[in-house]
């Protein structure tokens, strides 16, 4: 009788951390305006299992993605590694992996990752250039940092992010003697 009981116990238990478990899930996933919320919910939602691996997939990218507003690229690295373990063609894991390493002056990983995102067709390309110029700049690489920015406004000759990262690169550029 005891045993019996004992296991509806522990049954009750498993499913009601399971519900938590998927509560978390879902919070992960909203909107919350705070990403340090947004984070907490991710991790609990990891930390309480049971998700299957599309629900740890999106569970670790929006938990990596809330480190990274936080500006704290070294958790959101490892987040998206983690991704790319699991799925190792998420093109958004892969975008946003190098964003976290161009933050961390892990210059060669961000320039593979974007690499990476052409090769696989990641649209829109023009924000790969963009942020691939980006590094090249922090590399110190003026050529390669302005032929980038040229073919983002090649790509997208509306965008005014890329129109004025250009116009302003390239007047630094200038006034530096280039």
């Amino acid at each position: 009788m005891k045993l019996a009981s004992c296991a509806a116990m522990a049954g009750i238990l498993l499913c009601a951390q399971a519900a938590a478990g998927e509560t978390e899930f879902q919070l992960c996933q909203g909107d919350a305006e705070n990403p340090i919320i947004r984070a907490a919910n991710c991790d609990i939602a990891i930390r309480l299992g049971g998700l299957s691996t599309d629900q740890m997939v999106v569970a670790l990218y929006n938990r990596g993605q809330a480190y990274l507003t936080s500006q704290k690229p070294a958790p959101a690295l490892d987040d998206f590694d983690a991704v790319l373990k699991l799925n190792p063609d998420d093109l958004m894991a892969l975008f946003t992996r190098g964003i976290a390493r161009r933050q961390l002056k892990q210059y060669d990983g961000a320039i593979a990752d974007f690499d990476r995102l052409l090769a696989l067709n990641y649209q829109p390309a023009a924000k790969i250039f963009l942020n691939r110029s980006m590094v090249y700049h922090l590399k110190g690489d003026k050529e390669k940092t302005l032929a980038d920015l040229h073919k983002a406004r090649e790509l997208d000759p509306q965008d005014p992010v890329i129109k004025d990262r250009l116009w302003k690169t390239e007047r630094l550029y200038k006034q530096q003697g280039r």
